[in-house]
């Protein structure tokens, strides 16, 4: 092979790659601009769901009103709106990065339908019942470990 056939060998490769790449992210694009994809980042920004958030990282039995976590989830929501052009950003580049296009394709397809789409809405919610729960057990085991991890941290 000839150094002019080997470097248009690699050019084409290179270019193949890069419209591959491409076409991922304008897939990434697509399914970040899905409506039920839009509806779940803002459920998940909302004042409620920031303040079960809020709520869950204090420690058990720590005095907070529901006017007083709402207030707050408020706040915190406001700061995560702000951050929501970033975060889906962030997500079109994992999604590129992650899947492939036909799984892209594949998630585009299934979150376009009605149950698609519901089922979406519907995860934000459901891990936020699990982690509100668990959240309190999470951050009583971890203090347990403190010593532990410090002691590696000294290391």
């Amino acid at each position: 092979m000839t150094l002019k056939t080997l470097a248009l060998a690699s050019a084409i490769g290179l270019t193949a790659s890069a419209t591959f790449a491409q076409s991922r992210t304008e897939l990434a694009q697509e399914y970040a601009a899905l409506p039920a994809v839009q509806e779940m980042m803002v459920a998940m920004f909302s004042p409620e769901t920031s303040a079960a958030q809020f709520r869950a990282s204090l420690p058990p039995g720590y005095p907070l009103t529901d006017e007083q976590a709402l207030k707050v989830g408020e706040v915190m929501s406001g700061v995560l709106m702000g951050l929501k052009p970033q975060m889906e950003a962030l997500q079109v580049e994992a999604i590129a990065e992650v899947f492939t296009e036909e799984e892209i394709q594949t998630m585009i397809d299934f979150y376009s339908t009605e149950m698609g789409g519901q089922i979406l809405i519907k995860t934000q919610p459901m891990f936020q019942k699990v982690m509100t729960e668990l959240t309190p057990q999470i951050m009583q085991a971890m203090a347990a470990k403190q010593g532990e991890i410090g002691q590696i941290l000294s290391e």
